[in-house]
């Protein structure tokens, strides 16, 4: 095969590549789900030992309680009202 095919092959071979690599670069945005649950936090009261530690694509938010639980309650209570998932993890005390 001569240079000059080769290069009529990977032309188009490496556009297509870079615009699959440059889709799926597009899809890494925040779900619909995850903005709602953003949402939600940013709205519901917290105390300030509350700290937000992930949302996960289907809308879960994960949060730390870092000196105790106080305020947790109340802040799942908010998010459920809202139609938002919680899960709590307490933090050892050292």
């Amino acid at each position: 095969m001569s240079p000059s095919a080769l290069i009529l092959i990977a032309t188009p071979l490496t556009f297509l590549l870079f615009t699959l690599a440059l889709s799926g670069c597009a899809t890494l945005g925040p779900t619909s789900e995850q903005q709602s649950a953003r949402t939600a936090w940013d709205r519901c009261p917290k105390s300030a030992n509350l700290a937000l530690t992930s949302i996960d694509p289907n809308g879960l938010i994960r949060y730390r309680a870092m000196s105790g639980p106080a305020g947790a309650r109340e802040l799942a209570e908010c998010l459920k009202v809202t139609g938002v998932s919680s899960a709590l993890t307490v933090a050892a005390a050292p």
